[in-house]
């Protein structure tokens, strides 16, 4: 029997021990969610979780039998990405606090490499990041889609090269008025259902136009209100990260006077920061979107 069938066989008599509310599976190849469908024949109910593209668009086949996730990140621990894939199942109505659930494991080094019973807490949740998307009302799958697009960027750069670039999400109108066009604003004069940034459709033409200067501001709901945009917050103000560059200093203090989160690139080497409230919570390496560096204390 090899270790992946073993692990979930063990994780589903478990799970059926301590009457789970689910059986959360993470996986890198899909392994591990094929096992327990193959074996699932107590009917516990499946939650599968994936930063893989590949493997979650052959989840698809299950989606009858299980419930999907699409994570944007990596950790470096098996826990924290056991800890990642709990919060977006709450976040997406999957699972809710007080629920005691079995978790499987996986990392980039190895397919169902832990098995962990897990509750959720309601103080685990508050500090994550989903809590705050909530806070200040912008969509999970807007916040996920641009973080996506700036991962490409981060890792594929543009026309051969790397490139640096910015996103606002969030208090769309208040960052509009503390910002200025530096170009002409190629979405102005457009319905709004045709800037929505979670269409497909978009995705390129916004990879396309991160080579601007300035940056995008989009709202919670996804509507992109501009592109090549300049921040006219003070990056002076106490607080906003030094050693960084101008953009990353802009997008700091925007976060710091407005209630919007802040996804930068940078032109060296394309890592992934995350903003809020003035300060770096997250950095990410965008080859194999690994978490480096995480920090959700309140402020």
């Amino acid at each position: 029997m090899e270790v992946p069938e073993a692990v979930v066989k063990a994780g589903m008599g478990l799970a059926k021990n301590i009457n789970a509310t689910a059986l959360l599976l993470l996986t890198e190849t899909g392994e591990t969610v094929r096992q327990a469908v193959k074996h699932n024949k107590a009917g516990i109910p499946l939650i599968a979780a994936t930063p893989r593209e590949n493997t979650y668009k052959n989840f698809q086949e299950w989606r009858d039998r299980i419930q999907l996730i699409r994570l944007p990140t990596r950790r470096a621990s098996g826990i924290g990405q056991i800890g990642d894939a709990v919060a977006s199942a709450v976040a997406k109505g999957l699972l809710k606090e007080d629920d005691l659930i079995v978790a499987i494991g996986s990392t980039l080094m190895r397919e169902a490499d832990s098995l962990v019973v897990y509750e959720v807490k309601k103080e685990i949740l508050d500090r994550s990041l989903y809590a705050y998307l909530r806070k200040i009302g912008v969509k999970q799958d807007v916040f996920e889609t641009i973080l996506g697009i700036a991962l490409e960027i981060g890792r594929e750069g543009r026309g051969g090269r790397l490139i640096g670039t910015a996103f606002i999400i969030g208090d769309s109108e208040a960052v509009m008025e503390n910002s200025k066009q530096l170009i002409l604003n190629p979405f102005e004069g457009q319905d709004e259902d045709e800037r929505i940034i979670t269409n497909p459709d978009l995705r390129e033409s916004i990879k396309e136009l991160a080579q601007l200067d300035g940056v995008f501001v989009v709202s919670g709901d996804g509507v992109i209100e501009a592109a090549g945009r300049y921040l006219t917050a003070n990056t002076r103000a106490e607080g906003i990260p030094r050693g960084l560059g101008a953009r990353h200093a802009a997008v700091g203090a925007a976060t710091a006077t407005t209630n919007s989160l802040g996804i930068t690139v940078s032109q060296s080497g394309g890592i992934v920061r995350i903003f809020k409230k003035g300060q770096i919570i997250m950095t990410i390496e965008p080859r194999r979107r690994i978490i480096l560096r995480e920090e959700l204390k309140e402020r």
